[in-house]
């Protein structure tokens, strides 16, 4: 981000944007009342498999699912779409889009998103700063992922709960 300061959107319990704004490294300072909100999209192809990018060195190096904050004046969604693009050169369709669930976690609110696409990854351009490479990933190799801590702590129950909705389906 260089030097130029991001600002969050801020929003209630209900999800409604406030006409207000918060920093990044801010964020935790909010009062109990008001939350900042990230959202997570988890993508899987026809066979089942699902889109993991492995993040870059100055985040961690970890396996994780795409998403990122809500920048002031954006939406949950506009946010789904933005990261897709951002991270992944990835169009995706408002229309395609599942939405899961909104968690709520200490000062912030987690909107969980899924879609079903085929995506070629040798076509993803890939934001260097934060994304180092992507790759297919089954349902068990994650769950293999989260028992030996390689997978991001944050993105282990939003793609839990993903897991039961695609159970629910069958």
């Amino acid at each position: 981000m260089g030097d130029k300061m991001e600002y969050l959107q801020v929003f209630d319990i209900n999800k409604n944007k406030l006409n207000e704004k918060i920093s990044r490294e801010d964020k935790f300072k909010l009062p109990s009342d008001k939350y900042f909100m990230v959202i997570l999209i988890f993508i899987q192809n026809s066979k089942g498999d699902f889109l993991l990018q492995k993040t870059s060195k100055s985040r961690n190096s970890c396996i994780a699912t795409t998403g990122g904050h809500v920048s002031y004046g954006d939406s949950s969604l506009e946010t789904v779409i933005k990261e897709c693009k951002e991270e992944l050169g990835l169009d995706i369709k408002e229309n395609d889009l599942v939405f899961i669930d909104t968690e709520i976690f200490k000062g912030g609110l987690l909107d969980t998103y899924y879609i079903k696409m085929d995506v070629d990854i040798n076509n993803l351009i890939l934001q260097e700063e934060e994304v180092e490479s992507v790759n297919w990933y089954s349902k068990e190799q994650i769950f293999d992922l989260i028992e030996k801590n390689e997978f991001r702590e944050g993105n282990i129950e939003a793609f839990k709960r993903v897991v039961a909705y695609l159970n629910e389906g069958k």
